[in-house]
């Protein structure tokens, strides 16, 4: 996982929630079908992104904890 900025005024859960954006996001931008021309990611890979953060935050809010899910095993879901 890349390191990240301590924000200190972040919970460990809010910051696991928001590893597990951003571990998503890279993992929609290392596939080309992913992106546009410009580089930019496509209107299926950012409504996979929404949905994705839908599930992290319902789950998080919902047990206190983000889900564990590998990113790969979600992102071949679609």
């Amino acid at each position: 996982m890349a390191s990240m900025l301590q924000i200190q005024n972040l919970s460990p859960a809010d910051t696991r929630v928001a590893e597990l954006a951003f571990e998503f996001v890279q993992f929609l931008l290392d596939d080309e079908t992913n992106l546009t021309p410009a580089g930019n990611m496509t209107a299926a890979a950012r409504q996979k992104f929404r949905a994705r953060l839908d599930e992290i935050v319902a789950a998080d809010e919902s047990t206190g904890q983000p889900p564990e899910e590998p990113v790969a095993a979600v992102g071949a879901e679609s």
